[in-house]
This record gives C-alpha cells, structure tokens and sequence, in this order.
C-alpha cells in the first residue's frame, strides 16, 4: 500500500468539503469576536458575566455535536452506498433526540439561570448580568438546535455551501442589532448585556429560517419530509444507537470537562476569565481550517468505506493524518502572530492583558496537538466505527489528568494562570499520541451498513 495519495480527486474533494465548512467556522468567529468585542467595551465584568452564560449554550453546542456526529457516521457510510432510505430514518431519530435537548437547556436558562451562573462564580455582580443574559437568550436554543443539526448532517453528503449562506446572515443580523441594542444606536434603548442577548436570538430565527426553507425546498439529495419524523424507524434504532451514545458520551464527557475548565477559571478570578474570553477567539480564528478538515476526513474516509473501498481508506488516513501535521504547524505560527494583535484591540487591565499573553503562548502549542487529535479522532477513528475508543481516550485523559492537575493546580497551589491553562489542556497532547498509533494500527476500520 502506497503511504500517501497522489490523486488529484482526492484532494480537491477534501478541499471542497473543508474550505466551506472553514469559512462557515470563520463567519462563527467573526460573530463570536463582535460579540466579545462589543460587550467588552461595557467592562470586563460584563464580558466575564457573558462568557459564562455562555456555558450553558455552549454545552448544548456540545449535546448537537454529539447526536449529529453519531448520526454523521453512518450517513457518511451510507451515502457511500447512495442508500437514502436509511439516511432519512437516521436524520429522523437525530432531530428528535436533539430537540428534545434543546427544550431541556431552554427550561434550565429560562428558570434557573441564577443557580447555573452560581456553578461558575460567585461575584454577585456577575451572576446578575448572566441572568439578564439567559433568560432572554434561552428562547433561542430550539432554533440554534434544528438549524445546526440540519448543517452538520448535510455535511455528510458533501452539502455544505448551505452553511455559509446561514452564518453569513446571521453574522450581519446579529453584528448590527448589537451596535443598535447594546449602545442604544439610532433611537434605540441602550440594552446592554440584554441587547446582546435580543440581537442573538434574531440572529439565530435568521439561521433557522435559512436551514429549513432549504431543506424542505432545495435540498435534492436526501429529500427529508417533515413526514419522515412519523415513522417510529424501530429498525435502525439499534444500530443508531451503537454508533452514537458513544459520540455522544465522547462529546458530553468532552464539553462538561470543558466547562469544568471553565469552573477553575472563573474561580480564579475576572482577570483570567476575561482573559480566556480574548484567546478563546484567537483560537477559534486559528483552528476554523482545523475544524474543516477534521469534518471533511470524516466524510470523505466515511463514504470511502461504504464503497467498500478500505486499501484506498486506509491511504486517505494516512495522508489526512499527515496534512494534520502541516497544518498543526502553521496554526500554531499564526496563533503566535496574531496573538499580540487580538489583544491590542481590548482595552483591559494590565493584570488581564499579562495572562492573555501568556495563555496565547501556551495555546501556540496546544493547537499543533490539536489539529492532529481533531483530524485523527474526529475524523477518521468516527469515520471508521471506532468511536468507543475516542470517548475512552477523550475521557481518560481529560477526566483522569487534565481536570485533576488544573484543580490543584489553580486553586489549591495557586500556581500563575498560564502554567494551569497548560495542565488544562494537556489531554490534547496525551490524545494525540495515543490517537496517531491507533489510526496507524488500522484496527478501527469497519463498515457499519453490512448485516442491517
């Protein structure tokens, strides 16, 4: 077997998938970033009080990736067989899981957002404007929810420009009901944090309107009905759920470790959340190609497979695993270039300044591990079935040593903000080591249509 592909297809394929879905991350930044940008100049402890709101839709983000990414393994696999049958049965069960999640995450914003923002901190202030925040931003989750689900799973039949049109509109809607709500622009109330939340919720009907006027009447490869969610599909619950409780669990065990991350953080004070906030768009800017090439080797290594074809699948790993390399490279340069300049655009203490210069030096190197773990486990282990030894190696090493060394770490040893972000995040390094040797064992590679 040749190590590396040396056809043109293959590649340009890849970039067909990947640079949409990269372009599609960057317009979520840009939103992310006017976001940031904009409530910041209220002050660090409203940015502070947004960030961890923020939490609770970020966990759902987490709860969509993990029902779409189990959904997405097998309608990888089954396009590669063109059974659409099947994929419409599976796209069926992921919207109801998913928006049974989203009605759970609404009730805990809508009534319980004090005691959510009281996990995360415990400056009175803070927790008032996080309130303010979520019980207007809690009405938006069930649309976030059905639009993602709906981009996220034409991805695994090549439909992706889709997503750029959504977030494209939804960065212009939510930019400029931002500036008119949050400081009362053009006669409007000056809103502030509540302003934010209100230009978001519109933003997030927009994605909704867009993903499902082009579901139900542009979409020609799957053809889903809104009758197709009638059907109980007992058949093809089994195997749906073999395959995905252990992306979900992964993606669960994954977000809920991030959001303890958040925890130590937000107990070690305004000046490192604010600081987190700025490098976390840094790292979102930075990783969007990442993210798509870890989407795209999904598909591609997926559909490979249910062709049947697994000398060619084992090749496309091996090339992916090296672009991930590559890639890791130049992410981590540019995180180091555009750090400084990311941070020159907020006008913060000199204490929250210093950590972000910091955190952004250590993320330099967390991002070259990341590229590989995302394009390796993401990508190619789900592609090939093997998603149970992901959720081990994700919830070992986060679970069995990042979180323990960033509790001691920050609030036991009090040691400086950048030395525990580093323990925070070395579960990516661990899961790329461990990841690579088993892409490279070829032991995770099966086709999950045969024997239905």
């Amino acid at each position: 077997m040749k190590l590396f592909v040396n056809d043109r297809g293959f590649y340009k394929s890849l970039m067909l998938i990947a640079v949409p879905i990269a372009l599609q991350n960057l317009i979520t930044v840009a939103v992310s970033m006017m976001d940031t940008l904009m409530i910041g100049q209220l002050g660090e402890v409203q940015l502070s009080a947004t960030s961890i709101a923020n939490q609770l839709w970020f966990m759902l983000m987490v709860v969509c990736f993990g029902v779409a990414g189990g959904a997405n393994v097998l309608i990888a696999q089954y396009w590669g067989k063109r059974d659409v049958e099947v994929i419409r049965r599976v796209e069926a069960i992921t919207y109801k899981i998913g928006m049974a999640a989203a009605v759970v995450f609404s009730c805990v914003a809508l009534f319980f957002p004090r005691q959510f923002m009281g996990i995360f901190t415990t400056e009175e202030a803070v927790i008032d404007f996080g309130v303010q925040y979520l019980r207007i931003l809690g009405w938006s989750y069930p649309f976030y929810t059905a639009a993602n689900l709906t981009i996220m799973m034409l991805r695994s039949v090549g439909t992706v420009n889709i997503s750029i049109a959504v977030y494209l509109a939804s960065l212009v809607v939510n930019t400029s009901l931002n500036y008119v709500l949050i400081f009362g622009k053009f006669g409007a109330p000056r809103l502030e944090v509540r302003g934010g939340a209100i230009a978001t919720v519109c933003a997030r009907l927009v994605e909704f309107g867009i993903a499902a006027g082009y579901l139900f009447l542009k979409e020609k490869k799957i053809r889903f009905s809104l009758r197709d969610l009638l059907p109980s599909n007992r058949g093809i619950y089994k195997k749906y759920f073999c395959v995905s409780m252990p992306v979900i669990g992964n993606e669960l065990m994954w977000g809920i470790g991030t959001s303890i991350t958040a925890v130590v953080i937000g107990r070690m004070g305004t000046n490192f959340v604010a600081a987190n906030s700025i490098y976390t768009v840094i790292n979102q800017l930075v990783s969007v190609m990442i993210f798509g090439v870890g989407n795209a080797a999904l598909t591609v290594v997926g559909n490979t497979i249910g062709a049947g074809e697994y000398e060619k699948a084992k090749q496309r790993s091996v090339t992916l695993l090296a672009l991930s390399v590559v890639l890791g490279l130049f992410s981590a340069a540019v995180t180091l270039a555009l750090g400084p300049v990311v941070i020159s655009f907020y006008n913060f203490s000199e204490a929250t300044i210093s950590i972000a210069r910091g955190i952004t030096r250590v993320g330099a190197l967390i991002v070259f591990f990341q590229s590989l773990a995302i394009t390796g486990m993401v990508g190619i282990l789900r592609a090939g079935g093997d998603a149970k030894f992901v959720l081990i190696c994700e919830t070992a090493f986060l679970w069995g040593v990042a979180v323990p060394l960033g509790f001691v770490t920050g609030l036991i040893l009090g040691w400086p903000a950048p030395a525990v972000f580093l323990c925070l995040k070395c579960d990516e390094i661990l899961k790329t080591v461990v990841s690579s040797f088993r892409i490279l064992g070829f032991k995770w590679l099966r086709d999950l249509t045969v024997r239905d």
